[in-house]
Formats: C-alpha cells, structure tokens, sequence
C-alpha cells in the first residue's frame, strides 16, 4: 500500500524508543509485563540503555514477559521469556521503592481490570489515557 516496506521498518524501529516503564505520582508504577529478578530498584531501570531492540532475556525482557503467579518467589515462565513471580516478591518491590501500586497490562482480564495480589492488571489501560486526556 505504501510502496516498500520502509514505513514498517520505520515504526518497527520507532518501538526501540518507546519507555519500558512509567511512574505516576512516584507511587503506582506502570509496565506491561512484569518484575525482574535483577531489577530491585527504580534506579536499576532508570540506568538501562533503554534505546535498543529488546534482548531475548535479562531485565529488559523480563519487564515486558514476567507474569504474576500465585506461588511465593521466583518461577521458570511458561512463555519461555520473563519469570513468574509471587505476592512476595511484589510487596518487597513496592516496599523497596515506596510504591503503593504496580500496573501492567499484560493479560487480557474479561472485566477490564482485576485484584490479585499489590498488582493491578489492566489489559486495556489505554482506554483509560484516552479518556483523561480528552475529557481535561
């Protein structure tokens, strides 16, 4: 339609500069996977070299695979990338960070949001954004 595929490659590309992660009011903060066993700090994400393809394992790739899970600590995925990761390991983060709140938006939840643990998912937070920034 576009003539070559240049304007993929463009947008393809545009994604290795996009933020891994958000924090609102320095209390919730915001990814669409999960935790990483070598992220304990803010400030390990912060000292990422953020632009750059996403690596097929360590944090970077955890933060966007990882996956909430009933059992305490740290689990092998099922998605054979990120790590699942219990009730435990979230509280400690927050109480590491001073969180009050993690978002992620990495499942789909058939009522659009949902409780399980210190973690929020929303599988269509953009909705969310969309609203707010047009209704200011």
């Amino acid at each position: 339609r576009y003539g070559n595929a240049n304007v993929w490659k463009i947008f393809t590309d545009l994604f290795d500069y996009f933020l891994l992660t958000a924090l609102v009011e320095s209390e919730i903060f915001c990814l669409h996977g999960g935790l990483s066993p070598s992220v304990e700090t803010l400030d390990n994400i912060r000292n990422f070299d953020h632009v750059q393809e996403v690596p097929h394992e360590g944090p970077m790739c955890d933060l966007l695979w990882s996956d909430p899970d009933d059992r305490c600590g740290w689990g092998i995925s099922p998605r054979c990338a990120g790590y699942t990761f219990g009730q435990d390991i979230s509280e400690q983060f927050n109480h590491t960070n001073n969180l009050k709140l993690i978002a992620r938006a990495h499942q789909l939840v058939m009522e659009g949001y949902n409780w399980d643990h210190v973690i929020f998912f929303k599988f269509i937070i953009f909705k969310i954004f969309y609203f707010y920034v047009n209704h200011q």
